[in-house]
């Protein structure tokens, strides 16, 4: 990574730009670390590490269980801290229905302690759910009518007000299931704890689900939205969301399985009356980049955070060189929002993927992100850095806990990098699609997760692509996907009654604080519909 002088000047240009791009807002300087990190290698019960991209895990208060799942397994992990230090058993607790599929999500409902392994099969799912942190399991039906094709979601919580009759049940909560189908998505909801669920309804994409968009045309397309999400979060107060990838983008025909809308800026679609109807709402002064999905979670103060990849392509065959690792909030359920904030241009990173937040008690948060410091196409072969040598990825984790207002950011694994190369974004089959020379590694696949235990240590889970000689050969480029878990280790976490009691942090680390430079007021979103972006992506 960056030495300590490009840190330096990388901050100096970061804050040149923010001067000249005011929605940036972006201020950072060097400041003590608020936390700690450790990165442990998850187990596949049969000693040795498991495998496969796009992580996702679910954590039970219950039992203070971490149940982490990719591609056909599930582990089950059991921290034990001490003054003599922490201990971690790993237990193979892989469901019936974990077998490899096209796409795989574990999701655990924090309320509630129950645990949901989902695995795609394209009109429908395998889905089992535990009560046990994995011991046993119960199949579903694992989904719902018109909830087809692809890139699914679980997710669960309260039953908005009114709560629906559901005289089959006694499980107090909601479970929905969502995917997206080439050109929007639908959700539906679950009344009996996930077991059987009602048809889907359209999120984005119909003239019902952006009524109040400034842009009437936009409000007439329902969004004009990409159909690719990223994962459900519902507040304590019932309200459901949906991160939408990119809303007031523009039409593009023949993309394979995403005949869609592409760039525009990132957006989420809200329920508040249990998945009935869902209300698109953008983010002004943010851009879409037609790579990562964006992710959202809500703080006990019922604050929503949103953080995205933010960039643009310049035109339909060009690919931006630029990304940035950003994040916003609402206090309105989404229809208002803070002007962002940039996490990642301040500690020398050029081009990011992969962003995840958890937010905890009020005013506090933590976003994950890889990125690296080279400039260029991340989507194509001979993505390089400075040194000409394949791009370096590191995993970056940044920390709030003013509500947003200021953040933290650091590099949590300074001495191994995540990956080297490309990071293919786009879909395997939009290879033969477009060029020749699309990134040939797609290892890591299309997202990380992250979330927190009942202490308030963030919990990150992501693929290692970059083992073996690729740590130390600066010209072996990434491969595999290793399961890794990044846990806050010590210092400040996201519940404030445990501060001072997770243990200190060791003398010396430092992180990047940033902050908007004008945190006005919460502004309407009046945002213009974006450019064409070139038909890109199939997953």
């Amino acid at each position: 990574m960056p030495s300590s002088l490009a840190r330096r000047a990388a901050l100096a240009t970061s804050l040149v730009l923010a001067a000249a791009a005011p929605l940036s807002a972006l201020g950072a300087t060097r400041a003590a670390a608020p936390a700690a990190f450790k990165n442990y290698v998850v187990s596949n019960g049969a000693n040795g590490p498991a495998s496969g991209g796009e992580p996702s895990l679910g954590y039970d208060p219950k039992r203070d269980a971490v149940v982490f799942g990719a591609s056909a397994h599930e582990t089950r992990m059991i921290f034990r801290d001490t003054k003599r230090g922490t201990t971690l058993q790993q237990t193979n607790v892989s469901a019936p229905s974990a077998r490899t599929t096209l796409d795989a999500i574990t999701f655990t409902d924090k309320y509630t302690g129950r645990t949901f392994d989902d695995q795609l099969l394209g009109a429908c799912s395998l889905m089992s759910y535990s009560d046990d942190a994995g011991k046993t399991w119960t199949e579903t039906s694992g989904c719902g009518e018109n909830t087809l094709l692809d890139h699914q979601s679980v997710g669960g919580g309260p039953f908005h007000a009114p709560i629906p009759a559901h005289p089959t049940s006694t499980y107090p909560d909601a479970v929905y299931y969502c995917a997206q189908n080439g050109f929007n998505a639908t959700c539906a909801v679950s009344l009996d704890g996930g077991l059987t669920f009602g048809p889907g309804q359209y999120i984005s994409n119909t003239p019902t689900n952006a009524l109040d968009d400034p842009d009437p045309q936009i409000a007439a397309e329902g969004g004009a939205c990409s159909g690719l999400h990223g994962h459900i979060k519902v507040g304590a107060d019932g309200t459901a969301y949906v991160p939408l990838k990119g809303c007031g983008g523009t039409a593009t025909a023949n993309n394979l399985t995403n005949s869609e809308y592409f760039g525009g800026g990132p957006a989420v679609s809200v329920s508040k009356d249990n998945g009935t109807t869902w209300t698109v709402h953008r983010v002004p002064g943010a851009h879409n980049q037609d790579e990562s999905d964006n992710s959202v979670d809500l703080d006990k103060g019922n604050r929503l955070y949103m953080a995205w990849e933010d960039g643009t392509n310049p035109s339909n065959s060009t690919f931006g060189t630029r990304s940035a690792a950003k994040v916003a909030f609402s206090d309105d359920e989404g229809t208002h929002w803070s002007k962002p904030v940039d996490l990642s241009s301040a500690v020398g990173v050029h081009n990011v993927q992969f962003p995840q937040l958890v937010a905890g008690d009020k005013g506090r948060a933590a976003v994950s992100f890889i990125g690296t410091n080279a400039v260029g196409d991340d989507q194509h072969n001979g993505f390089v850095g400075p040194d000409k040598q394949p791009a370096v990825w590191h995993l970056y984790i940044s920390m709030t806990y003013d509500g947003g207002k200021h953040w933290t950011t650091m590099d949590v694994t300074p001495n191994d990098p995540v990956q080297r190369g490309c990071v293919l974004m786009l879909g395997t089959s939009n290879k033969t699609a477009t060029d020749g020379n699309l990134c040939s590694q797609r290892n890591m696949l299309d997202f990380n997760d992250i979330t927190v235990d009942k202490y308030g240590r963030v919990l990150a889970a992501w693929s290692d692509g970059c083992t073996g000689p690729c740590v130390h050969n600066r010209s072996v480029k990434g491969k595999g996907a290793i399961d890794m878990l990044t846990r806050l280790s010590a210092g400040k976490g996201l519940v404030a009654k445990y501060d001072g009691k997770l243990g200190k942090v060791p003398a010396g680390t430092r992180g990047y604080k940033s902050s908007a430079l004008l945190f006005l007021p919460l502004a309407a979103t009046v945002v213009s519909r974006r450019g064409l972006r070139s038909g890109r992506r199939s997953r």
